[in-house]
């Protein structure tokens, strides 16, 4: 068992520094020579991003300030050609190299592909960084953290008569690396712990983190696989706007699953397969034990750098192994589209035309046919160097907690500011109007707002100060509430 020393953050204070531009700012920022000259010759190669669209808009904002700074290098060296006549010659020679070299890569920005050599080893380096994981056991890394929250619920039962609580929740965090090959990796991500209520000891119970998960990357050619065995416990009721009346609602959500990614540079492919098993945990006759399989498809092309433009596809079957509720099927078609509006703002959206289909059989609502168009839009803006924001929103149909599947329209509004010394401040603002389509035809409406608060306590050790509410309304009896979740939460690194 060996601890991992940190390593030496990148961008050390090695080679000559030189003045250039900062992004619309106008503050001054240093660049080193070593990578003005990787970017002149072209040999600048860019961190592999998962995801086209950040990574081709990181590539363009990197290559214009590398760009301008090599046309500041050449109008200087020129300039001391005619100073200097006897070193004229190298100095036009060198300020003719940069021009061209700013020049070529400003028509367009190479693109690394997201399932090529290069992007595995720069996947396998970007996981196995010396200072993310601390601990190395036989081939395998790990990081490991442990966390405590203290949160006071004012509507544990989340019902119009509202009674609080105190609840504690300790929790710990494991990360995995594996390196099976050089190209090819193995990783696992587990959170999980207890919720403790003081005055309701009965709705104390264990979670799982949603992001837990054992995922295996496999290059092979041009084409990326990835396999995946995605877990979770949920316990938070507000995670579900269709949940009312159950404080002790639990769910075991357990996926398993393959996605593939086929990079022909201009064109790029994605296929993907999910099996999901719903399983209560509470007890709740409400809650259906159940099955879902899901497809997916997709085909883009690059009109551009960082422009993406192009079709998807989908469907499923949703199955319960109670009588209650109706099995059901699901497709869709549509279009899709991202792309850099700005420097600083990125777009991306979906639409297009579901179809569910319920099978006749299950006692709770009638069973109909339901189409309608979807669509997914998503903004985020970088505005300033003190406040960056994110604006999501569509419609789109869902399968509940307790069952059958509804409309959903929502608009989400999340915001970043710096404007605070050494203290991050995240803010936040839902909304979600909901028709239940079986189990009742219920129609909601629910509003929410948060607040955080966070700090670097020690080098290891971190804090938080959140506050969350929420109002749902409903056109049923006793599905009112409202919520105010206060918590103060601390996490330590190993």
């Amino acid at each position: 068992m060996t601890r991992i020393a940190p390593g030496k953050p990148r961008g050390s204070k090695s080679g000559t520094d030189l003045k250039g531009l900062h992004e619309g700012e106008g503050e001054e920022v240093k660049f080193t020579l070593r990578p003005l000259q990787e970017a002149c010759s072209g040999g600048l190669r860019p961190s592999f991003k998962s995801q086209a669209t950040h990574e081709s808009a990181v590539i363009d904002r990197r290559y214009s300030v590398i760009n301008e700074v090599c046309r500041r290098l050449a109008r200087q060296l020129v300039r001391l050609g005619r100073t200097y006549p006897g070193r004229g010659s190298a100095a036009t020679v060198l300020a003719a190299f940069l021009s061209v070299a700013t020049t070529t890569q400003g028509q367009e920005a190479v693109r690394m592909s997201m399932a090529s050599a290069q992007a595995a080893e720069a996947r396998s380096r970007n996981a196995s960084t010396s200072g993310y994981y601390n601990l190395q056991l036989g081939p395998t890394t790990w990081r490991f953290g442990s966390g405590l929250g203290l949160e006071y619920n004012d509507n544990v039962n989340y019902l119009p008569k509202a009674e609080g609580d105190f609840i504690l929740r300790p929790q710990i965090n494991a990360r995995m690396f594996l390196p099976v090959t050089d190209r090819n990796s193995l990783s696992l991500t587990l959170g999980g712990g207890y919720a403790a209520y003081i005055e309701h000891p009965e709705l104390s119970r264990v979670f799982v983190t949603p992001d837990s998960e054992l995922s295996f990357d496999l290059y092979v050619g041009d084409f990326w696989i990835n396999l995946h065995d995605r877990f979770s416990i949920t316990e938070s009721v507000y995670q579900d706007p269709t949940v009312t009346g159950a404080g002790d609602f639990s769910q075991l959500q357990n996926t398993l699953g393959a996605a593939a990614l086929w990079d022909l540079n201009k064109v790029i492919l994605r296929m993907g397969y999910d099996h999901t098993d719903y399983t209560s945990l509470t007890g709740d006759q409400r809650q259906r034990d159940g099955q879902s399989e899901i497809f997916s498809a997709s085909a883009g092309y690059a009109l551009k750098p960082g422009m993406l433009l192009g079709v998807e596809l989908g469907g499923g079957f949703l199955r319960y192994t109670g009588t209650n509720f109706s099995n059901a099927s699901q497709w869709n078609v549509g279009c899709l589209f991202q792309t850099p509006v700005s420097e600083y703002i990125q777009f991306k959206g979906s639409a297009g035309y579901t179809v569910y289909m319920p099978e006749a059989g299950g006692s709770m609502g009638t069973a109909s046919d339901f189409s309608g168009f979807y669509a997914q839009i998503a903004l985020t803006h970088r505005l300033n160097r003190y406040l960056d924001y994110s604006l999501s929103g569509g419609r789109s149909i869902n399968s509940s907690y307790y069952g059958g599947t509804f409309e959903l329209y929502q608009a989400n509004l999340r915001a970043n500011w710096k404007i605070l010394h050494k203290i991050s401040l995240g803010t936040s603002l839902n909304y979600e109007h909901g028709t239940q389509l079986t189990a009742g035809s219920e129609v909601f409406t629910r509003y929410g707002a948060g607040i955080t608060l966070g700090r670097a306590i020690t080098r290891k050790l971190s804090g938080s100060l959140g506050y969350q509410f929420y109002w749902r309304e409903s056109d049923l009896p006793d599905r009112n509430y409202t919520v105010n979740i206060l918590s103060l939460n601390f996490n330590y690194a190993f």
